[in-house]
């Protein structure tokens, strides 16, 4: 818990508190009206104790347990957390408890995955940020890591052999592609050729890539498939395939459940397409 920590609370002058309140608009950001979310966090604090007492569920977007953790107001986060209350889980007060204690974002996972050396220079991204722009997700580092991990290493390392500035380098990832997407083929285009080899060739890797998904997504009228079709239907994320390529199906191809015997014929489907951009 010590490395996920360090991705929610990085040093003494700023703090990561997206992931609450418990229920928010899924769209929400934390750079979304910032006076009006100082405030709050300002008057949640200092009326602690009386929340405590009158408190009930929450609801709507907004949590009488969040605030500011310091007088500095520099981190912002759960005022009702065990460890401020001598180990005294306090979060049962909105109503939201199990959610809030077993809410741990992608980023904080692929963080976790990490080593030290690399998890320092992703903090060193966010040196001079405030809680606000921290934990906002236009944060170039949380955008880097909704990636796959072995992605992540890869732009680490390669960042540390370059001297172009980080954004310029590989915002790319972010706005010309979709982690969910992207994920399996990405990493295994640096892989095998390399992160320049895709920056040169993005128009026609996005081309292929909505090739390849309209071809999944027809799997079904494919005869290799039709003798697939008297197995068990399982779902995609179980299939003998990574996990990033079981996204590309699902949110790619809209293909949710497939039998247990096609993840050869994906893989293969899949290879092909590697194989044409690989030797474009």
């Amino acid at each position: 818990m010590l490395k996920l920590a360090s991705l929610c609370f990085p040093d003494t002058k700023k703090s990561c508190f997206y992931c609450c309140p418990p229920i928010r608009d899924p769209e929400a950001d934390t750079l979304d009206n910032i006076d009006k979310r100082r405030a709050a966090l300002r008057a949640n604090r200092k009326n602690l104790l009386e929340n405590i007492t009158r408190s009930q569920e929450i609801s709507g977007e907004s949590c009488s347990g969040l605030g500011f953790l310091d007088d500095d107001e520099k981190q912002a986060g759960c005022l009702l957390h065990p460890l401020r209350h001598d180990g005294n889980d306090l979060r049962h007060l909105t109503g939201y408890q199990f959610k809030c204690a077993n809410a741990l974002c992608r980023e904080a996972l692929i963080f976790a995955e990490l080593s030290p050396e690399e998890q320092k220079f992703c903090l060193n991204l966010c040196r001079n940020m405030d809680s606000f722009t921290y934990s906002s997700r236009s944060n170039p580092l949380m955008k880097l890591l909704s990636w796959e991990t072995g992605i992540v290493q890869f732009v680490i390392a390669d960042s540390c052999r370059n001297e172009t500035p980080f954004i310029d380098r590989y915002s790319f990832l972010w706005q010309k592609l979709d982690f969910r997407l992207d994920g399996y083929l990405v990493y295994e285009i640096f892989k095998k050729a390399g992160i320049d080899f895709l920056r040169n060739r993005l128009q026609h890797f996005i081309i292929l890539r909505k090739q390849l998904t309209a071809e999944l997504k027809d799997l079904k009228n494919d005869p290799a498939f039709k003798d697939l079709s008297d197995t068990a239907l399982i779902p995609t994320h179980k299939l003998n395939i990574p996990l990033s390529l079981s996204r590309l199906l699902k949110f790619g191809a809209d293909l949710w459940e497939l039998p247990a015997a096609s993840h050869e014929l994906i893989l293969s489907r899949t290879e092909q397409t590697l194989e044409k951009f690989l030797h474009s």
